[in-house]
């Protein structure tokens, strides 16, 4: 179901992406339109990522290994 889910948003957020584009190149881009798509593309980032976080979370409950991001290098040379 999740899965699902992730899919919907990342197909909405190309349309947005796609909206935002063209708006951009528009010869006259409206500032306020511009604003609402990309914050609204920022809410569809933040759905994505928290459904990436269950999947992931349900994954390591079934036992799987789950690849995250590289750790930070942090301290000095």
């Amino acid at each position: 179901m999740l899965t699902r889910r992730f899919k919907a948003l990342l197909f909405r957020l190309g349309l947005i992406q796609h909206e935002i584009d063209a708006e951009q190149t528009s010869p006259q881009p409206d500032p306020i339109r511009l604003f609402r798509l990309k914050r609204l593309r920022q809410v569809l980032r933040d759905g994505m990522h928290r459904i990436a976080r269950a999947l992931a979370a349900e994954r390591r409950r079934a036992g799987f290994r789950v690849i995250g991001p590289a750790p930070a290098q942090g301290g000095a040379r």
